[in-house]
């Protein structure tokens, strides 16, 4: 969890001033000034850098929570200073290619500081989460093999993931200001432990008693899952690289690692979503100061289709409308089929489709999966502030130690 001096002044101090894609808070009364050359600062990304399901929503559209590493940097990390700006334009489930189109026309210019997290969504991560952890949908004995084919071939394709990031990235530098603007591009953690063969016969997928053999956490598969990750990290790491001065890569996967804040480390019995240092969600995993009521036990809300959570409630309801009678495994909370059948009676269309939502059938809990919590947000953040302070010889008084 974040240390208590964060917690005190996210919550003390976070004002929403506008409803809109650009999200202004209002800054510490703290008198430190670490950084008083960073007066425009922007994130922009998927739902990493939106921090989906991390501390309080901040609206509903992008998913984007208090508790994100760009929100950690602008409330705390990044100190006082009354004259920055936050522009934060982050959506859960953006590709690099719609960062492009939408978020980085929106930023202003003259940038000193942005923060940027794409990728996961161009090799498919949703994808594979369904069909190889959770099979929320479950469309064939190989949907797994197959998610994991498709995207190591993106991966490997220089003309999607590399050539995606590198546009970005340009056409992120021509938003920045040509002395000191900096862009700081953060990668992805691994999700498991592999050392050992523990979770070999654990298994996360939610529907029982079906006839489609299920997946499970295997030494195998973790490895093949974390490569994948790596990966992904190794190729945006080389865009990076690749785009010349004034642009730096976070590579927090070994901290994370050290931490031993993924999934199925050695000595833990998975399913362990509160344990002490897990640094991503699980299904039932409750932060504390959070309701668990209503996490574990009510749906919560509809989602936006695109988002992360509306491809995955799109998955579900489509094994509902195709398998009416199955059920979520025992433990695994429960799925609404009441909401499912109003809302193909009610006006919605027939898979619950109503505009730009669709109807979430499963514990709201279920929505921020595989997503980082407040201490892996933190860990992103001290990062960023650490390597800021190594750079900023020269552009202002340094930054005292974290």
């Amino acid at each position: 969890m974040l240390s208590s001096s964060v917690t005190k002044w996210i919550s003390s101090v976070l004002t929403l001033t506008s409803p809109s894609n650009n999200v202004n808070q209002t800054p510490l009364v703290s008198p430190t000034v670490k950084f008083p050359w960073i007066q425009s600062f922007a994130s922009i990304g998927d739902s990493y850098s939106a921090g989906l399901g991390s501390g309080h929503r901040l609206d509903w559209l992008c998913s984007r929570y208090t508790h994100s590493y760009p929100n950690i940097l602008h409330i705390s990390l990044l100190g006082t200073n009354p004259n920055r700006n936050h522009t934060f334009l982050a959506c859960s489930g953006a590709t690099s290619t719609e960062i492009l189109a939408t978020q980085v026309p929106a930023l202003p210019s003259n940038l000193d500081l942005l923060t940027i997290s794409a990728g996961g969504n161009d090799v498919g991560l949703t994808g594979i989460l369904s069909a190889c952890i959770y099979q929320f949908y479950m469309a064939a004995e190989d949907a797994c093999a197959e998610a994991i084919d498709q995207a190591r071939a993106r991966i490997a394709n220089e003309t999607e993931l590399y050539h995606n990031t590198s546009l970005l990235v340009d056409a992120a530098k021509q938003k920045m200001n040509p002395q000191h603007g900096s862009i700081y591009y953060t990668g992805y953690a691994t999700f498991f432990g592999a050392d050992d063969e523990a979770c070999d016969n654990v298994t996360w997928a939610i529907w029982k008693d079906v006839e489609w053999e299920k997946q499970y956490l295997t030494r195998d598969l973790r490895g093949k899952l974390n490569d994948m990750v790596r990966s992904v990290n190794s190729i945006l790491a080389q865009a990076v690289e690749d785009a010349g001065s004034g642009v730096h890569f976070i590579d927090y996967d070994a901290e994370i690692r050290q931490l031993r804040g993924r999934y199925c480390e050695t000595g833990v019995v998975e399913p362990a979503p509160n344990r002490a240092g897990l640094a991503f969600y699980e299904w039932a995993t409750v932060d504390q100061g959070e309701n668990s009521t209503a996490l574990l036990n009510q749906t919560g809300d509809a989602v936006p289709r695109f988002s992360f959570q509306g491809k995955i409630a799109s998955e579900v309801e489509k094994t509902v409308e195709l398998h009416p009678d199955w059920e979520i495994e025992h433990g695994m909370g429960f799925v609404d089929k009441e909401k499912e059948k109003k809302g193909t009676g009610g006006g919605v269309g027939g898979e619950g489709w109503l505009g730009d939502e669709v109807h979430w059938l499963l514990p709201d809990s279920y929505k921020r999966v595989f997503h980082l919590r407040p201490m892996g947000h933190e860990v992103i953040a001290r990062m960023v502030v650490k390597d800021l302070k190594k750079r900023s010889v020269g552009q202002g008084p340094e930054v005292e130690e974290l």
